[in-house]
């Protein structure tokens, strides 16, 4: 069975989600702050590239995208995460315990796939706060604006493309409640069990583990930690078979786009060919969102790579750490759900 779980995992394409027109719009939203940092050296614009590219994910599959309420939600409560993982990361060893309270936090944000998936991209951004270099006090107001700016500026252009899309014929985003966007949505937060005691451990799991996992990074001295627990919250499922499913998927996407990056990022330094390159894969990783994990890995990989290359010229260790890094989230998201269902079964067989 769990072979099986893998196999569907790796194979399945839902082709109604691609979208060239998606991914066009979500690369340039996304890339437009990169071009002015490139122009004018501020730094500060890649937090405003990383809002951008966060609020675009929660939008969610092509096919079935939340509603422009849901990520005016998000634009506030992804950046104010970001803001308040920079403050977590200040506190040394403390962080440890406190990343865990807030990816559970996060993973518990309400009883509404919609407002979860905000939740789960929330809880994202907040582990990025906490790993990302460059943490300080007079940073935090810094990456709070630049990061609401750059979800602002993802939401303009969701909004215009569905009103172009409107006016053209297109289908409205009103459909919210139509089976085929809650269908759409479970393969972001894929659970069919009772909101509330089950997916409250489900949290508790994904939250020891992230705690887990930047405590082995903080011990390893792995410069990009965050990539662990990103890797647990997008891996960690409450049934084993989907989560190392999941992770293997997750795993293979990365390793071939950690490779495809390191060839691009040792072969050229050259500013403007990293950001056309930049541009590409933002467009490659927007357009086949919801097609296949795996495969947005590999766009996202490079992109995400490319874009630290950018602010860190030279880091060819980026690739095989980021490889090293969703190895180890994987593991522990696989440990967690195995803790969990040990728990679990022992619970029920305590009852009478």
């Amino acid at each position: 069975m769990l072979g099986r779980d893998v196999l569907r995992e790796a194979a399945r394409l839902e082709g109604s989600n691609f979208s060239l027109l998606a991914g066009i719009r979500g690369g340039a939203f996304t890339v437009a702050p990169m071009a002015l940092l490139l122009a004018t050296n501020d730094l500060s614009l890649v937090y405003a590239t990383l809002g951008a590219m966060l609020l675009t994910t929660t939008e969610g599959p092509n096919s079935t995208p939340l509603p422009l309420r849901f990520l005016l939600l998000a634009c506030l409560t992804e950046a104010s995460a970001f803001a308040l993982g920079t403050v977590v990361a200040l506190s040394g060893l403390v962080a440890i315990p406190l990343v865990g309270l807030g990816v559970c936090a996060g993973l518990l944000a309400g009883d509404s796939l919609a407002v979860a998936q905000v939740g789960r991209v929330t809880a994202i951004f907040f582990a990025v706060g906490v790993g990302l270099p460059g943490a300080s006090a007079g940073a935090v107001p810094a990456r709070f604006a630049f990061a609401l700016l750059g979800g602002f500026l993802a939401l303009a252009g969701c909004w215009l493309q569905r009103s172009v899309g409107r006016g053209a014929g297109g289908a409205s985003s009103s459909y919210w409640s139509t089976g085929a966007t809650r269908r759409g949505l479970r393969q972001l937060w894929p659970t069919n069990l009772s909101f509330r005691f089950h997916v409250f451990r489900w949290a508790v799991a994904a939250g020891a583990g992230s705690a887990f996992g930047l405590a082995v990074g903080l011990l390893l001295g792995l410069p990009r930690d965050f990539w662990i627990v990103v890797t647990i919250i997008v891996a960690l499922r409450p049934r084993i078979g989907p989560t190392v499913a999941t992770t293997l998927t997750i795993v293979a996407g990365t390793a071939v786009g950690a490779m495809l990056a390191a060839s691009i990022t040792l072969g050229t330094g050259d500013l403007l060919i990293l950001g056309s390159l930049l541009l590409v894969f933002g467009v490659l990783m927007f357009a086949s969102r919801g097609v296949n994990l795996g495969l947005v890995q590999l766009f996202f990989t490079p992109f995400i790579i490319i874009l630290l290359n950018i602010i860190y010229p030279g880091d060819w260790r980026l690739a095989e750490i980021r490889i090293l890094d969703v190895g180890i989230g994987g593991a522990i998201a696989i440990l967690s759900v195995c803790s969990l269902e040990v728990f679990e079964r022992r619970a029920h067989a305590r009852r009478p």
